[in-house]
């Protein structure tokens, strides 16, 4: 979800340095050890709270979490073409699900204030896994829902996790280069195929359609998963 449909960077950078301040007396430069605990960002506050000696852990996380729905609309980003996209799969019949590193309080609260969380059929947190990505069990949960199958779908993220993940549900996977940073290793986590703008990924579906094709596209980290047919048969990218 983040990354691929939103972009949080700019607001949990701000609320981790407030909440840095407030506790730590100092903000979290970007090479501090502290930010090496996440993501996500609670593992941060958790991390720095800790090293206190009253150890505030749970105020530190709701002061975080106060700060973060605070300042969402005015630093979060909606990747431009992201709404369009989403009616068009739904108004053409498309099954959308959504599977996420994020904790599902946040999850929703993000769709919600987006108005994003009612094109989706399916959603699937942190919260809802014992394993989080690179292990693929919150992908093959949003398949098992959905009663389709890896080799029917495609991962597109803009991680690593997402990339690996991706390739142990036996997906293929596709790199979301719209964001505006990508986490991780390429090197350990090619992905097949990668889109530089949501254009373009909405061309190719158009070009599938067109071909009376049928392919399940999945989105991670902002992941989500979708079943779209179309016609009889799959188109394997």
């Amino acid at each position: 979800m983040d990354g691929t449909l939103i972009s949080t960077e700019a607001v949990i950078v701000h609320c981790v340095n407030e909440t840095s301040k407030k506790y730590l007396k100092r903000a979290l430069p970007a090479g501090d050890a502290f930010w090496t605990l996440g993501p996500p960002a609670r593992n941060i506050i958790k991390g720095f709270a800790e090293s206190l000696p009253t150890k505030p852990v749970r105020e530190a996380i709701d002061d975080y979490l106060f700060c973060y729905r605070n300042n969402f609309l005015d630093k979060a980003t909606l990747f431009p073409g992201i709404p369009r996209l989403l009616q068009k799969l739904r108004a053409s019949g498309k099954r959308l699900a959504i599977v996420t590193a994020e904790e599902k309080a946040l999850m929703e609260f993000n769709l919600v204030t987006l108005g994003l969380k009612d094109y989706f059929d399916i959603l699937v947190s942190r919260d809802d896994v014992l394993k989080p990505k690179p292990h693929p069990e919150g992908i093959r949960l949003a398949l098992r829902t959905m009663r389709t199958n890896p080799e029917e779908s495609m991962i597109i993220g803009d991680a690593a996790t997402d990339m690996l993940a991706g390739k142990d549900a036996g997906l293929l996977t596709v790199l979301a280069k719209w964001a505006p940073q990508f986490q991780g290793d390429l090197n350990k986590a090619k992905s097949d195929y990668e889109f530089h703008t949501v254009a373009q990924l909405a061309r190719f579906l158009a070009e599938a359609r067109r071909a009376r094709a049928s392919i399940c596209l999945s989105v991670t980290c902002t992941q989500y998963v979708c079943h779209l047919p179309l016609c009889g048969t799959w188109l394997r990218w």
